[in-house]
């Protein structure tokens, strides 16, 4: 039996692998639909969407969210920072740009379900490339495999939890009292 799942992403190249584990796996049935950070947040908060890739930067402000797999955008390399801060509209410093987060309540075999899709799709990168297009190019590939870094570390995780620090302190004293 396959557990659905409604997802968000929004509309990028980094994106790209992770959206195509999620609609290939067998274990889950995954509604995916494309949005910007904005909607993507209000569709979080408002219950149409269970998980959503969502810029950490955004992630940052949404309540009742959690974390939820070991899968993140990040760069492999501070060569990668800008071109991808672009692709997300984050700071180039974020030491990740998008992060799977969840909705209280989403049960744990629909978690679990999630990681085994987007396991698939980071494993099945040129692939991913091959759904989008009839004819993928080569710089795409490129880029997926050599500037984008998919996998969420406890050493991203620390860096994600003090730049979050540094983001809501900074909120905090923009907008005293």
């Amino acid at each position: 039996m396959s557990l659905s799942v409604k997802i968000a992403a929004p509309a990028t190249l980094s994106a790209v692998p992770l959206v195509y584990g999620l609609r290939s796996a067998n274990g889950i049935s995954a509604e995916v639909v494309f949005l910007n950070q904005n909607e993507i947040v209000r569709a979080l908060c408002e219950g149409k969407v269970d998980v959503a890739l969502l810029s950490a930067e955004a992630a940052c402000g949404v309540p009742n969210i959690k974390v939820v797999t070991d899968f993140c955008v990040s760069a492999a390399d501070k060569g990668g920072s800008m071109s991808l801060a672009e692709e997300w509209g984050v700071s180039p410093d974020a030491p990740v740009y998008g992060l799977f987060v969840a909705r209280e309540g989403i049960s744990l075999d629909v978690l679990d379900e999630v990681e085994k899709a987007l396991t698939l799709g980071v494993e099945r990168i040129y692939e991913s490339l091959m759904s989008q297009a009839e004819c993928p190019k080569i710089e795409d590939y490129t880029y997926l495999t050599t500037t984008v870094d998919y996998l969420f570390d406890a050493k991203k995780h620390t860096a994600l939890e003090a730049f979050w620090k540094k983001l809501k302190k900074a909120t905090s004293h923009a907008n005293p009292g």
